[in-house]
């Protein structure tokens, strides 16, 4: 065991309300799975139902969440009226999680540092690689979870291409960031935290504004939030991507 700072501590099974990402506002909320009875990609998409009907003034309106295709991006409803607040679902083994904005278009993403191991260098530039010393063994998987969140938050609904992201700069606590598609380039701001020996990436940008868009960071990703220590296992060698199933 280690320890290590990344970020803030979020509880399971408690609603994470006013989180700051750049200039936005977002929500979030991790739980286990339960049961055998629901996919883990069904389970995350029902977890991202009850955070936007926890996030609502008081109504009866019905909350459905479902997933876009070919991508998988999930889009709010809210009484049968689509597009709601942006959401976003992640889930590994043994862990679910979902984020909502009602100010910018969120992506998250959940990543398990033993699951991040050299062989994801292929995905990162050299200079990505040198953005932040890895003393404690954490820099693919904040570069990992940066990059899948950065491309959800994006909204470009087309193949996840990693390169295609770049990760600009990388705290600790956060990053910035830049999708680069054919017809959009979109720009945003992200922050990191742990849920239990999991590390969390929020990504935020504005919306998405008639053919394509440029979204300004407004804060520096050091500015986020204060350290929190937090022990994890350290990462060993693997010889795949993380595991993810999130759309």
């Amino acid at each position: 065991m280690i320890g290590y700072r990344c970020g803030n501590a979020l509880p399971l099974g408690r609603v994470c309300r006013g989180l700051r990402v750049g200039g936005w506002a977002v929500a979030a909320v991790f739980e286990p799975p339960f049961g055998d009875a629901e996919s883990l990609s069904g389970a995350a998409l029902r977890l991202a139902e009850e955070l936007v009907q926890a996030t609502l003034p008081a109504t009866d309106a019905v909350v459905r969440v479902a997933g876009l295709a070919p991508s998988g991006r999930p889009i709010a409803s809210i009484a049968g009226v689509a597009p709601g607040p942006s959401v976003s679902v992640s889930h590994v083994r043994d862990l679910l999680g979902a984020a909502v904005s009602s100010d910018g278009q969120v992506g998250l993403d959940i990543v398990d540092p033993a699951d991040a191991g050299r062989a994801l260098d292929v995905f990162f530039s050299p200079d990505e690689l040198a953005l932040m010393p890895d003393d404690l063994g954490l820099l693919r998987a904040l570069l990992w979870a940066a990059k899948e969140a950065a491309y959800k938050a994006a909204g470009i609904d087309t193949e996840f291409r990693p390169r295609r992201v770049t990760v600009e700069s990388l705290s600790l606590n956060g990053f910035t960031w830049g999708v680069h598609d054919r017809h959009v380039e979109v720009h945003g701001a992200g922050r990191f935290a742990t849920v239990g020996r999991h590390v969390v990436a929020i990504a935020v940008t504005a919306p998405a504004t008639g053919r394509g868009r440029l979204a300004v960071l407004r804060q520096p990703p050091d500015v986020f939030a204060r350290h929190w220590l937090i022990h994890a296992r350290r990462p060993g060698p693997s010889t795949s991507a993380p595991q993810e199933g999130s759309a």
